[in-house]
């Protein structure tokens, strides 16, 4: 938003000149918090990636992790140091 004609502006009483400030003040929080808003979705956007990222990264190692226990091998306990590896990766 620009700001009127500098002929306006001088014309203006004080009244109206407050006016004026209070809805550019009224704008500026309304656009604050859309660009909160937008911040907040674009956030948990690049953490979503960080998680598909993570799964690409250790896709092979969760599939053994879940054939282990799904085969009841206890995978978990029989290896945790690769499991702290996995997680130290990340």
């Amino acid at each position: 938003m620009n700001l009127p004609a500098i002929e306006h502006v001088l014309s203006c009483t004080l009244s109206e000149l407050q006016q004026l400030e209070l809805n550019a003040l009224d704008l500026h929080s309304q656009c604050i918090k859309r660009a909160e808003n937008e911040i907040k979705q674009a956030i948990a956007h690049r953490e979503d990636a960080g998680r598909y990222r993570f799964l690409i990264d250790h896709r092979e190692d969760l599939i053994r992790i879940a054939k282990g226990v799904v085969d009841g091998r206890q995978w978990l306990l029989r290896f945790p140091a690769e499991i702290a590896e996995i997680r130290r990766r990340a």
